[in-house]
C-alpha cells in the first residue's frame, strides 16, 4: 500500500470513531431525556396520591368533591400507563423506588396483578439490603391484603433473615418491623401471633444503644399491647 491508501484507512478510521462518540453521546441524551420524563411521571403520580389522600381527610362527599376525585383518578391512571411503558421500555434506567410508586399507584386503582409484579421488581432492584429489609415487608403486607398469609409472612421472615449491618440504625428498622407485622396479624384476627411479634419487637429494642431512639421505639411497642 502507498501513503494514500494508508491515508485513506485512517480517515476511515477517524470516521468510524467518530460516528461511534457521536451515537453513543445519542444514546445517553436518549436515557437523561428518558430518565426524567420516568421522573416527572412518576412525581406527578406521588403528587396526585398526596392530593387525594387530603381530599379523604376531609369526610367531604359533596359533587364538587367527588367530580374532583374522579377527575384525580382518570389522571393518576393516564400517567401509570406511562410510567408502565416507560418502565417496560427502559430497564436498564429504572430504580427500585420508581418500581415501588408504581406499584403502590396500581394498588390505588385496582390492578393487583400488575403491583405484585412491580413490587417483586422493588425487591429485585433494592440497591442494599436495608431498603430491600423495607420493600420485602411492603410487599409482604401487599400479601396478606390479598388473603395470601402463609406467602405475606415469608416475606417478613425473608426481611428478618437479611444480614443487616449490627447498628442501631437497622436494629430501629427491624423493630418497626416487627410492630409493622403485629398490626397486619391483629388485623387478621391472629392475636397470638401478634403477641409473639411484639415481643420479639421489645427483643430487638432492646439492643437499640441510643436511649431516645430506643425509648422512642418502646413507646410504639407499647401502644400495641393495651389490645393485647
Amino acid at each position: 500500500m502507498d501513503l494514500k491508501d494508508y491515508i485513506a484507512i485512517a480517515a476511515l478510521l477517524i470516521s468510524i470513531t467518530s460516528l461511534v462518540i457521536t451515537l453513543l453521546q445519542k444514546r445517553k441524551e436518549n436515557y437523561r431525556t428518558i430518565r426524567k420524563n420516568l421522573s416527572d411521571t412518576l412525581e406527578s403520580v406521588a403528587k396526585i396520591a398526596i392530593e387525594t389522600t387530603k381530599l379523604r381527610q376531609t369526610n367531604d362527599e359533596s359533587d364538587a368533591v367527588v367530580d374532583l376525585r374522579r377527575a384525580y383518578n382518570t389522571q393518576r391512571r393516564v400517567l401509570i400507563v406511562h410510567a408502565d411503558f416507560l418502565v417496560t421500555e427502559n430497564d436498564e434506567i429504572v430504580t427500585e423506588i420508581d418500581c415501588n410508586i408504581l406499584a403502590t399507584a396500581l394498588i390505588s386503582i385496582g390492578d393487583l396483578e400488575r403491583a405484585e409484579h412491580y413490587w417483586s421488581k422493588t425487591i429485585e432492584k433494592s440497591q442494599n439490603d436495608s431498603i430491600k429489609h423495607m420493600n420485602l415487608r411492603g410487599y409482604a403486607r401487599f400479601l396478606f391484603l390479598q388473603g395470601q398469609f402463609q406467602l405475606g409472612r415469608s416475606k417478613y421472615e425473608d426481611a428478618l433473615r437479611l444480614k443487616l449491618a449490627d447498628n442501631d440504625y437497622n436494629r430501629r428498622l427491624v423493630t418497626d418491623t416487627c410492630i409493622l407485622w403485629a398490626k397486619v396479624e391483629r388485623e387478621h384476627g391472629n392475636i397470638s401471633e401478634f403477641r409473639r411479634l411484639v415481643g420479639l419487637a421489645h427483643g430487638y429494642c432492646s439492643r437499640i444503644g441510643n436511649m431516645t431512639m430506643r425509648d422512642e421505639m418502646e413507646k410504639q411497642i407499647n401502644l400495641l399491647e393495651p389490645t393485647t
